[in-house]
């Protein structure tokens, strides 16, 4: 087996595993490690080489860049001092401490080299909490700091790892200098995130196809990275700060190109998290091999750094959210219910580490400046994957259950209820600006009074659906609605059927039966304006 076969493998296990994690209740990216490991033992498997260079620039943009565009800029400076302090402060304090337990169970490793270590494994994964908190319908506040810390900790762990990972190659730490290129990082990873932001809104107006469109969509974060790591700029917070700005500033009227690029952006952040996890299964292999020392050594090394990145992320949460709570500042805003112990429970339970732990671990340098061996490079990227592994294990598959266990979920329906409140909203706007088309302009009136029926029938379907859980009436509605949706899509289906036999049909031009299949497919993906049966409880 060659590696384009293994690569072909993990991709088509991707699409596989996916389904299965969901009907399992576990995280997908679990699963797609144990087959990373399972592959890896399979006689004939190459081991797959791939220039550390390259490992940053390749799996860190399109996942950021993924996540970024789930939030706003708003929601971050509603919470923008807890997310501080997770995102920035417990970094640095995670990455130091780990560093100093690192330096004293493997005596003679440099400084820097355990710094660089500390930050490998100081952020927790913003895909898995992106993740977490969809599935288990956490509070929007304590979802928003989860997403924004996930987001905002790589920028700091990376800016920390290239300061330590720099002393470590030339063999020199100078604090000071340490410090000033840190702050230049930042700045200038923020700066050109905004300059680029600017630039590819001018861009996009210039290119109307949707196609060229969403292929700046796809370009863009990985020309954001590494155009400011070449500046020494950080190339995270480059990412970052272009996709939270463009998303701002985005096209009201760009529907097929957004509807393009979203879809687009979905297949690319599952493949690359599956491609990544899997690795992480294969490499372990590769690596454990050159290990020189005892196995149950490296076993209680790994328990211990875990032990104590879990342990680091209870001990600062719990103080500091209780005193951010005093003064109103972890919350959201002061019409807001306090957080409790339970949501700072979660908060400090929802430390899973993955991606930039995985990506920062393979992307050690093989030698330093000198010409010698990176020190203790292989059980550096060993205990790295412990750390991942142990996290994913343990707080990953019960995660679930304690959220469950304490309650802490968005009421039943809440979500449906605001998505029919913003419709709702919608539609008006859209009978509004009929009735100025109306007022304004030479247009037939029936055609207008057609288009206001079917705004009125829209919303009249809508407001049939109460938002009372007790209800009398409700599940018959709730069935009588789930049932439309089955016959439209069955309408749908048959109709794609019949431009899909007519293409094969001799003398059909394919132009024209791709434009009406295209537009039948447009009709199908639409989002609904009724909420999914199973979001209508309560």
């Amino acid at each position: 087996m060659g590696a384009l076969s293994v690569v072909l493998a993990v991709l088509a296990a991707t699409v596989l595993v996916v389904p299965l994690a969901d009907r399992l209740r576990l995280p997908f990216p679990l699963l797609m490690l144990v087959f990373g490991l399972l592959l890896a033992v399979v006689p004939g498997v190459p081991v797959l080489e791939v220039n550390p260079e390259l490992i940053l620039p390749l799996l860190l943009p399109p996942l950021l860049y993924s996540a970024a565009r789930a939030t706003s800029w708003l929601e971050f400076k509603r919470n923008w001092r807890a997310i501080t302090l997770l995102a920035v402060a417990l970094v640095l304090v995670t990455a130091f401490t780990v560093g100093i337990v690192l330096q004293a169970l493997v005596p003679g490793l440099p400084f820097a080299a355990v710094l660089v270590f500390g930050a490998m494994v100081g952020p927790p994964d913003p895909v898995a909490a992106t993740a977490v908190a969809a599935q288990l319908r956490l509070p929007r506040r304590l979802t928003n700091i989860l997403v924004g810390e996930g987001l905002f900790n790589d920028a700091t762990a990376l800016i920390l790892y290239d300061v330590a990972l720099a002393a470590v190659v030339t063999g020199a730490f100078m604090p000071l200098q340490a410090g000033s290129l840190l702050l230049f990082s930042g700045v200038a990873g923020i700066g050109f995130g905004f300059a680029l932001a600017w630039l590819s809104r001018r861009l996009l107006d210039l290119l109307p196809a949707q196609t060229s469109g969403a292929a700046v969509s796809l370009l863009m974060p990985f020309i954001a990275y590494v155009a400011a790591d070449e500046l020494h700029g950080s190339g995270v917070l480059a990412v970052l700060v272009y996709a939270l700005t463009l998303r701002r500033s985005e096209d009201q009227d760009a529907a097929a190109t957004r509807t393009q690029a979203v879809g687009l952006w979905q297949v690319v952040e599952f493949l690359v998290t599956g491609a990544a996890f899997a690795f992480v299964g294969l490499e372990l292999r590769a690596v454990s091999m050159t290990i020189e020392g005892d196995v149950g050594e490296l076993i209680s090394q790994t328990a211990v750094i875990s032990a104590v990145v879990i342990l680091v992320r209870f001990a600062w949460i719990f103080p500091v959210g209780w005193l951010n709570e005093r003064t109103r500042a972890f919350g959201g805003g002061p019409d807001e219910d306090p957080v409790d112990w339970r949501e700072m429970l979660v908060a400090s339970w929802s430390g899973m580490r993955g991606v930039v732990t995985l990506a920062t671990a393979l992307a050690l340098p093989l030698r330093v400046e000198d010409g010698g061996d990176f020190p203790e490079r292989d059980r550096l990227i060993l205990l790295a994957f412990g750390v991942i592994i142990v996290t994913l294990l343990i707080q990953g598959l019960t995660l679930p259950l304690l959220v469950r266990a304490l309650g802490v979920q968005s009421p039943v329906g809440e979500e449906a209820a605001a998505e029919r409140e913003l419709t709702r909203a919608a539609l008006d706007a859209g009978r509004e600006r009929l009735e100025e088309i109306r007022r304004a302009c030479d247009i037939e009136g029936d055609l207008v009074d057609e288009a206001l029926e079917l705004t009125e029938a829209l919303r009249h379907r809508l407001d049939s659906v109460p938002p009372e859980e007790h209800d009398a009436d409700a599940e018959q509605r709730r069935d009588r609605i789930s049932q439309l949706a089955d016959l439209e899509a069955e309408m749908l289906a048959a109709a794609r059927r019949t431009v899909i036999a007519a293409r094969r049909a001799p003398g059909a031009d394919p132009r024209v039966t791709d434009e009406v299949l295209s537009r039948l497919d447009a009709r199908g993906i639409q989002p609904r304006v009724l909420p999914e049966s199973e979001q209508l409880d309560g």
